[in-house]
């Protein structure tokens, strides 16, 4: 396992001003997982796709045109909010889940694609697969996924779903990356067979069945406590979504 860039995420960090589905740390490190354990001739055909952009680029492109409001019939396609009570159902609204499905669809038979609809739906996968991962982006829809959840964090306002999408990851930035690294290391090919296994429902279902903790805060405000009991399923939903990435793009662009 190549060792991720600390450097790199440090200067993530730094040009991150908002945030967004995971932040642009945690989507690189995603897009930094998926790179290390795609095919040789895969990274080849993507990266072709992809053209001048690379893949740390590609995972943020979606959050990259928020501002454009030519695109922003794209909004609702970050997450698929479901009552707490409910269990999500295919449906016809456009969410992550059926996005990423599409995508995946149209990916695999791509001889029919223009370069242009391969090279979206290569960003929609890389971001989208990332934002399945963060549980509050398969949240309760009466909160927004926790954006209606005010709290502070380190004294300043903020909410629940930014503290999950970059705010958490900022603040220990050197233990999630040796956490993700660690993990990726200790991956067995059983392990890497089970993540292969190309499902986005049953992702969703892994990503919401988080949530139990994700919403066992303090009320007083997010402590060290918090803070550590949270960082093993960042670590690990990070890794997971690299890795389910991979398998996405070494599945559709095999030879």
């Amino acid at each position: 396992m190549r060792k991720l860039s600390l450097s790199l995420l440090i200067v993530l960090v730094c040009k991150t001003t908002t945030s967004l589905a995971w932040g642009k740390v945690g989507h690189n490190m995603v897009a930094e997982i998926a790179l290390t354990y795609l095919n040789k001739g895969v990274k080849d055909s993507v990266q072709k796709y992809l053209g001048t952009m690379t893949f740390q680029e590609a995972s943020t492109w979606m959050d990259d045109v928020r501002s454009d409001h030519s695109f922003d019939y794209m909004k609702t396609w970050h997450y698929a909010d479901v009552e707490k009570d409910k269990t999500y159902v295919r449906r016809e609204e456009e969410d992550a889940v059926n996005e990423i499905e599409k995508s995946i669809q149209e990916l695999t038979n791509k001889s029919k694609l223009s370069k242009e609809k391969i090279n979206t739906d290569l960003k929609l996968l890389f971001h989208l697969i990332g934002d399945l991962h963060q549980p509050l982006h398969c949240g309760y829809a009466s909160d927004k996924g926790g954006n209606d959840i005010k709290m502070d964090f380190n004294g300043k306002p903020t909410n629940l779903h930014s503290i999950w999408d970059s705010r958490i990851i900022e603040s220990r930035l050197t233990d999630v990356q040796k956490g993700v690294t660690d993990l990726c290391k200790s991956l067995t090919p059983e392990d890497i067979k089970k993540y292969e296994k190309i499902d986005v429902i049953e992702w969703y279902k892994e990503s919401r069945g988080n949530l139990f903790i994700v919403y066992d805060y303090p009320t007083a405000g997010i402590n060290d406590e918090y803070i550590t009991k949270s960082l093993p399923i960042i670590e690990k939903q990070l890794m997971v979504a690299g890795l389910r990435l991979a398998s996405v793009l070494n599945e559709t662009f095999k030879k």
